[in-house]
């Protein structure tokens, strides 16, 4: 048993697809055997087990519970509304196939706005691919809303109640680990440089592991074809980590460090200083309920720092070794020589200034975050920041490109669901929402590697038909041992 265990939480970090798979197991039976056996309502209980099922399995939002939640009411509302509009365009064929390529394309370009959006998209596409496909009059509006009402309220308590799963961000505790690596990496530098005990193994180990936070917090932003982050306020803060730490560290790469004098001792404290800010932002941004006065104080202790160290700089150059209107020789080497006397005092303030860039994105991710609701209800940002709507503009209009891959892949993908409307409603077969069911999941397919997604989506919705089919076959009509199955 402990070796399955251990076996499973390799492949399934945090248990998360676990935890979906047990809350639907408990949600969708009961939504549906209240719906058909309890209310008696047929096309009730068809909404009501395809909602949980969407709400539960389909989506699994991010972040601190609350933001969960709050994501998790929104889909409900949104899916309400795509329910209407399936409804109302289910009677007319072409009808129905025009709004679900329209549908489709708005719900599928909408996820470069956010990863909220992206990650609830098939969740929608499922709350209108349902009633579009299953022509229906205006009258059934409500039993389809009830369906999805009671879905949608059962997925807000599952969440919250049954097995909750811990807060997660895809960039944050990266940029944390970054944070700290540099921090690291600068007080390294001067541990080795200083001869304070810091031997050449440990100080190239502390390269390394600074270089590989920052690239692993790249890579975490650049492997998604959607853009890895909400549209609150505190995502968007969160996200400007990512090149600002990237140029941080290339800034520390390609100093010039002074090893002696004056000089060298103040840039080895303006370093320990913007040190101590990222070990205090690192701390902040983990734990949002410490005293951000603390970050504010690291950032008083750089800025007196970097004052001396400008004062150091000024006062040690090499100015008197060279005479005014000297065209000797070695002049063109001593002005050399002045310039290079300059460049660690230059590079300590690049990295003072970067610093101070991402202490001031923490410091708005942390202002965001201990708004009161009514400041959140109003929309009212940190200064500073744009609005959400503004920002979301900005985001989708950079894709509103031909050659954009996430313009294109909305667009095929809408032009499929329409298609797979018509033939549904064309052909007539029974249960013809499967056959767009079908085109949805060799849709679901990563930019990067699409084919290999597609082959898994048809090869898995197939043997999944096929292994359903064979149950079922077996079984017959006996209801008892179908309710007994249908949780697992």
């Amino acid at each position: 048993m402990l070796q399955l265990v251990h076996w499973l939480a390799a492949r399934d970090r945090g248990f998360l697809a676990l935890r979906r798979a047990g809350r639907t197991a408990i949600v969708m039976p009961l939504m549906f055997a209240l719906g058909d056996k309890v209310i008696g309502n047929a096309e009730l209980a068809t909404f009501a087990a395809f909602g949980s099922f969407a709400t539960l399995v389909l989506v699994d939002f991010g972040g601190p519970m609350r933001d969960r939640l709050q994501a998790q009411a929104m889909l409900g509302l949104a899916g309400g509304v795509l329910v209407c509009a399936g409804t109302l365009a289910s009677r007319t064929t072409w009808l129905a196939a025009i709004a679900m390529g329209l549908i489709g394309f708005a719900v599928l370009f909408a996820g470069v706005v956010s990863s909220v959006l992206a990650g609830a998209a098939t969740s929608l596409l499922l709350a209108f691919i349902l009633p579009v496909s299953l022509s229906g009059s205006v009258s059934s509006i409500p039993d389809r809303l009830a369906g999805w009402g009671m879905a949608s309220a059962a997925s807000l308590v599952a969440i919250a109640v049954l097995w909750p799963a811990p807060a997660r961000d895809a960039l944050r505790g990266p940029a944390v680990t970054a944070c700290r690596a540099l921090a690291a990496r600068l007080r390294s530098d001067a541990a080795f440089l200083l001869g304070e005990g810091a031997s050449a193994a440990e100080h190239e180990q502390a390269i390394a592991q600074a270089n590989a936070a920052v690239a692993d917090l790249h890579r975490g932003f650049l492997a998604t074809p959607y853009r890895p982050t909400g549209l609150s306020t505190a995502a968007r803060t969160v996200v400007r980590l990512v090149d600002e730490l990237n140029w941080l560290n290339a800034i520390i790469q390609s100093r010039h460090i002074a090893e002696g004098g004056d000089v060298g001792l103040a840039t080895r404290a303006v370093e320990a200083a913007a040190a101590a800010v990222l070990d205090t932002g690192a701390d902040l941004l983990e734990s949002p309920d410490k005293d951000p006065g603390a970050l504010r104080t690291a950032l008083s202790e750089l800025r007196v720092a970097l004052d001396a160290m400008e004062r150091s700089a000024t006062v040690d150059l090499p100015v008197k070794r060279v005479a005014v209107g000297s065209s000797s020789p070695g002049a063109e080497q001593r002005t050399r020589e002045i310039i290079t006397s300059l460049d660690p005092s230059f590079r300590a303030q690049e990295l003072s200034f970067a610093v101070s860039q991402i202490a001031r994105n923490i410091g708005l991710t942390l202002a965001a975050e201990r708004r009161s609701w009514w400041e959140r209800l109003l929309g009212r940002q940190p200064e500073g920041l744009p609005g959400t709507l503004s920002a979301a503009r900005e985001r989708a209009a950079t894709h509103i490109d031909p050659h954009s891959v996430s313009l294109q892949n909305s667009v095929r993908a809408a032009i499929a669901l329409a298609l797979a409307v018509l033939v549904a409603k064309e052909t007539g077969v029974q249960h013809s929402f499967w056959v767009i069911l079908g085109t949805l999941s060799v849709l679901r397919s990563n930019a990067l590697n699409t084919g290999q997604f597609v082959l898994r989506g048809v090869l898995g919705t197939s043997i999944g038909f096929v292994v359903g089919s064979l149950v079922v076959a077996l079984i017959g009509t006996n209801t008892a041992v179908l309710w007994i199955l249908l949780p697992f």
